[in-house]
């Protein structure tokens, strides 16, 4: 099974600083819907689960979202900030925290809920690429959404076997 797309990812490169883009990065990077808690979410799911093709799926795709940090967090330090395990909120940094990680163990829930993180995270992105007029971003965030398409789908398709 595929977990990303067969696209290379673009050069992680931007025309210039951009500080604002950097801090909405932030928070697809660290913040309570970002890569980095969707990591966290699909290993707890592993730990969670004993079926192991299911296990080997969320372990799948959690290292496409393991390859997405790296990018933002390349990413955001091009474009003028350490890429901090946080968000900016109101101008304050807000750390990332263990509480965004859902907990949740019925596994109707957690594909809905990860359904849910899936398309909050494309909506994230989307934003973003509206706001910036770097090119090299657009370009960068559009790869990563299809790799969380491909996702979504996977979510989708194992919500379906549940019913």
């Amino acid at each position: 099974m595929e977990y990303r797309v067969n696209i290379p990812y673009p050069e992680v490169k931007v025309d210039k600083k951009d500080i604002e883009i950097a801090k909405d990065l932030l928070a697809s990077y660290a913040g309570r819907v970002s890569e980095d808690s969707a990591i966290h979410d699909y290993v707890f799911q592993m730990m969670m689960q004993d079926n192991e093709e299911i296990k080997n799926i969320l372990k799948g795709i959690s290292i496409v979202e393991m390859h997405h940090l790296e990018i933002l967090g390349r990413l955001i330090y091009a474009l003028g900030l350490t890429p901090l395990f946080a968000s900016v909120v109101d101008d304050k940094t807000k750390w990332f925290s263990g509480e965004y990680v859902n907990y949740e163990k019925n596994w109707k829930q957690t594909l809905l809920d990860n359904i849910y993180q899936e398309e909050a995270a494309i909506r994230n992105y989307e934003k973003i690429i509206l706001k910036t007029h770097d090119e090299n971003v657009k370009h960068i965030l559009k790869r990563i959404i299809l790799d969380e398409r491909v996702h979504l789908e996977i979510f989708t398709k194992l919500l379906e076997q549940t019913n």
